[in-house]
């Protein structure tokens, strides 16, 4: 088997065609990780504290899972940026940024995939822990 594939206009088309869509979402992506990040400092800065039956102290609790969550929202982010960007000098470098944006597509799924598994057993060790509360505290209760 030979270690060259040869790579259609049809399948560069295609490749280039989803680099409006990967920047669009990348873009997005980006200002809500902003936005959530200002939502974040200023519950860190007592906003709502207090309000609308949110204890005091849990303001300060939710900015930093906010700014936890920009943290972890912010890089699949970057990697469709770069992948959109591999894309674009695909024309001018031909070769080497169809081999970039493979592995930034690559680096994306991957962290995706990390991250599904990460939070499926963070699901199933809530859930389980639910249930030992429950009972704990029915058992508690009798």
């Amino acid at each position: 088997m030979s270690d060259q594939i040869v790579v259609s206009e049809g399948m560069l088309d295609a490749l280039k065609a989803t680099r409006p869509w990967v920047k669009f979402l990348s873009i997005v992506g980006f200002v809500f990780c902003a936005i959530m990040a200002l939502v974040g400092l200023a519950m860190m800065g007592g906003m709502g504290a207090g309000k609308d039956g949110l204890p005091a102290g849990l303001g300060p609790v939710f900015g930093v899972v906010y700014l936890l969550l920009v943290a972890l929202y912010f890089f699949p982010c970057l990697y469709l940026l770069r992948y959109a960007s591999a894309i674009a000098r695909i024309p001018a470098e031909g070769q080497r940024a169809v081999e970039e944006a493979l592995v930034k597509q690559k680096s994306f799924w991957k962290f995706i995939g990390i991250l599904t598994a990460v939070v499926l057993i963070l699901e199933v060790i809530f859930i389980v822990g639910g249930i030992f509360l429950g009972v704990a505290l029915g058992l508690r209760g009798h």
